[in-house]
């Protein structure tokens, strides 16, 4: 009888290990993708000669464990585990008709934030040959590269740099939307 419930012991604790494997397992297949989006964040474009880079920075500040909170109070900034962009969006507020994306041969964006240091920025986006026709809006061809490192940030940065076609004469103002994809896991 001792050796039946020894048996029955042994296997109850072998199922019970292969149980809480197995919830482990499934637990790392639940995945929730969470959209987040920039507010549009401004940005300036100053004159530029023809054939020169022009360069601006600009800085957008999110608590992300809270936006991952709101969406799900048990997931956290430690519970990311990819961060994609979706897509970014340049679109000019002030421009002319001389001085817009038209003036601009192409264009990149690039990504760093203060949850590493020194600040080095990844180029996500780009777009290597804009139309040489009037536009006020510029959608870049997003990278696939995973920011997941990132996202442990307060403060994100971003650059955009732009080849001028021919000398802009305007301060151009702008909005820049980027939308994210944050896939956490429980």
């Amino acid at each position: 009888m001792k050796i039946l419930y020894r048996s029955l012991g042994f296997v109850t604790v072998l199922a019970l290990s292969t149980l809480f494997t197995s919830c482990d397992k499934v637990k790392d297949l639940v995945t929730i993708n969470v959209p987040l989006q920039t507010a549009d964040v401004k940005f300036t474009i100053d004159p530029v000669a023809a054939g020169n880079i022009q360069e601006t920075a600009f800085q957008w500040g999110i608590n992300i464990d809270s936006v991952l909170k709101k969406e799900n109070a048990d997931l956290g900034i430690g519970n990311i585990k990819k961060v994609k962009v979706k897509s970014i969006t340049l679109n000019l507020t002030k421009s002319t008709q001389d001085d817009n994306w038209s003036s601009f041969s192409a264009a990149e964006a690039g990504f760093a934030s203060n949850a590493i240091t020194p600040v080095n920025y990844i180029t996500f986006a780009s777009k290597s040959s804009i139309p040489d026709t009037y536009a006020t809006s510029l959608d870049l061809t997003v990278s696939d590269v995973d920011l997941k490192d990132h996202f442990g940030a307060t403060v994100f940065y971003y650059k955009v740099k732009a080849t001028a076609r021919r000398a802009t004469t305007t301060t151009l103002e702008g909005t820049a939307t980027i939308k994210f994809d944050i896939e956490a896991g429980l």
